[in-house]
């Protein structure tokens, strides 16, 4: 940049001719991020219509490809989605047991209580299997990182995977399996116009169909 704030431009221009006329545009990166925050950050693609099909006076061409907003890395991000399926599934029998806690219930139950604890194995038969507990996965609760629950795990020989903060797709299988038996719960307390204080009872009874029910570890069959 000279002096003057004017800034020089390099053109090949043909000689050959007698007369050349030319025209030149610069737009600059600080005019197209001006544009996207007069919109409120609004995305270069949007910009780029309202200018090729001229819906704003006086919008100049704006080049949008190279250009980062920090802004709207800031202020825009998102989790990436969900996945409704395990990438691995067990395939013995207690290899891999998933549990969640759900608490607290509201409200407290005839008998006291308000929580509710869900076991997910991703087969059936387990009473009677006379095989132990591989691994259990589990969130980061109090519940089961407590010291006396990890002794006992140590002691058995239970391996121990702990979901990080915030994620709960990662212990999914049980998040899963947890809303379906809630949502079993309201419907069948609202049929029945019973009084929610029972929800217990009739956590024992979602579980007690839930365990006949098919699913995708067996299939065709009713465990």
């Amino acid at each position: 940049m000279a002096t003057n704030r004017m800034f020089p431009i390099t053109s090949n221009c043909n000689t050959q001719k007698k007369w050349v006329g030319e025209c030149l545009q610069a737009t600059s990166n600080e005019v197209s991020m001006l544009w996207h925050q007069r919109y409120g950050h609004l995305n270069f693609k949007g910009l780029k219509i309202f200018h090729d099909k001229k819906m704003v006076m006086g919008l100049s061409e704006l080049k949008g490809d190279n250009i980062v907003c920090t802004y709207c890395l800031n202020g825009k991000q998102t989790r990436s989605p969900i996945p409704k399926q395990s990438n691995w599934r067990a395939d013995n029998i207690l290899k891999l047991v998933h549990s969640d806690l759900c608490v607290p219930i509201s409200p407290t139950s005839n008998s006291g209580k308000r929580h509710s604890i869900s076991l997910q194995d991703f087969k059936a038969m387990v009473e009677e299997s006379g095989k132990s507990i591989k691994c259990l996965r589990t969130d980061r609760g109090g519940e089961y990182v407590s010291g006396e629950f990890s002794a006992y795990c140590n002691e058995h020989g239970i391996k121990r995977q702990l979901k990080n903060p915030y994620t709960p797709y990662q212990n999914g299988v049980v998040e899963r399996r947890t809303k379906t038996m809630m949502n079993m719960v309201r419907a069948m307390l609202s049929a029945k116009n019973m009084p929610k204080t029972l929800w217990p009872e009739a956590v024992n009874w979602t579980f007690y169909i839930l365990n006949r029910c098919p699913t995708l570890a067996i299939k065709d069959m009713s465990p």
